[in-house]
């Protein structure tokens, strides 16, 4: 038999999850190819723009830590797009990563602010719903250090063909209905939305 006030706590943390997907763009835009989250955000919201997609909104930030549990609480399905630093890399190549391997990002590890599975396993033990699928897209950089808000023309060449990928995947995946909207939601696009400073 459950102790007093566990059945209420059970609920609480039952996923109230809303149907919608959040494509979320990390990075840096003034170190060159750290910034390529954040133009393959740029670049998804420029073509939903153009023929909308049910039930997906883009967000951008140049922050981790704390601030992923506000980006993404309550989606169904995250896609995080952010630049990889890896050993002899190749700049421009997109590497799928999942939770558990995602080192090597500036914003999703960092040895100052939680990493993205740190933020995800302190969200459930609050009972904050957050996404069931989580796809990681980390574009290995050639320069992350250079003080610069050009890419590396391998790094640049990935953007529109990366954005396109996960447009048409999106498009393919829509939900047959709107999924339903909220002012919390609104208000993150209002303010995360790629190109609001």
């Amino acid at each position: 038999m459950p102790k007093m006030g566990e059945t209420d706590q059970a609920q609480k943390r039952e996923p109230a999850l809303s149907g919608r997907t959040v494509v979320l763009g990390l990075g840096n835009p003034v170190l060159r190819d750290d910034g390529v989250g954040l133009a393959v955000a740029t670049e998804l919201k420029r073509l939903l723009a153009e023929a909308p997609v049910r039930g997906v909104d883009v967000l951008a930030s140049t922050r981790a830590g704390f601030e992923l549990i506000d980006l993404l609480r309550g989606y169904t399905r995250a896609i995080i797009v952010d630049c990889i630093v890896l050993p002899d890399p190749q700049p421009g190549r997109v590497c799928r990563l999942t939770l558990d391997d995602v080192s090597g990002c500036a914003r999703l590890v960092n040895a100052h602010e939680m990493s993205v599975g740190t933020a995800f396993h302190l969200a459930e033990q609050l009972g904050i719903p957050m996404p069931e699928q989580v796809d990681i897209l980390a574009i290995e950089g050639g320069d992350t250090t250079t003080i610069s808000e050009e890419m590396t023309p391998a790094v640049q060449a990935t953007v529109a063909p990366l954005a396109r990928e996960i447009y048409e995947r999106l498009q393919r995946e829509a939900p047959a209905i709107e999924p339903p909207d909220t002012e919390d939601f609104r208000n993150r696009r209002a303010f995360y939305s790629p190109g609001v400073e």
